[in-house]
């Protein structure tokens, strides 16, 4: 993994809350009838977890329906787990891990990445790059200026002393599909009767 400092969003634990909370109607939507939006957060340690629950408590309008939906772990629960769940979102909340630290974990986000989660979104130190492993730099603070979500002065220092990139994988939209990638194009019924191949 490269050492280069990305572009930070300025995303704030707050502010990543707000976006989720914004997002899961959307997933709810995308989903089969049949499937329940299962969502998933993953903090550092428990210090970390604590504080990320808090804040889902703030934001939370109607905690009893959203918290059967909706799991807590730490990393280093989430990695001794020997059954994994498929989530239709996970975020992992991971701001001051290391370097070295992320090594270790790599090969679990791409589990994650892979196979357990349709969208992933992980808030982590802006000096590391996770471009090589799929994942592309997502700016949230963007879009929400647009929307009705603001920083306030106090997250906005907070975050300038842990500068956070916010990664994303889509497993909807990852790759482009190509035109000849469409049932249109497929048998060619325009030429059955017109040759032989």
């Amino acid at each position: 993994m490269t050492q280069r400092k990305t572009e930070h969003s300025n995303v704030s634990l707050p502010m990543l809350v707000a976006y989720v909370e914004e997002l899961l109607p959307e997933l709810a939507s995308e989903a089969p009838a049949f499937v329940s939006t299962q969502m998933l957060w993953v903090a550092e340690d428990k210090a970390a977890l604590a504080s990320l629950q808090t804040q889902l408590n703030k934001a939370s309008n109607d905690i009893k329906s959203k918290k059967d939906h909706t799991h807590l772990l730490t990393l280093p629960a989430l990695d001794q787990q020997q059954i994994h769940k498929r989530h239709e979102l996970v975020c992992f909340w991971l701001p001051t891990l290391s370097d070295e630290m992320i090594q270790h974990y790599i090969p679990l986000l791409m589990r994650y990445r892979d196979l357990y989660a349709a969208h992933l979104l992980i808030a982590i130190d802006s000096t590391i790059d996770l471009r090589a492993y799929g994942f592309t730099p997502f700016d949230i603070v963007n879009k929400e200026q647009t929307q009705t979500v603001k920083p306030s002065r106090s997250l906005s220092a907070d975050v300038a002393q842990h500068p956070i990139t916010l990664w994303q994988f889509n497993l909807y939209d990852y790759k482009v599909l190509p035109n000849w990638l469409n049932n249109k194009y497929w048998a060619n019924p325009e030429n059955w009767d017109k040759g032989r191949w």
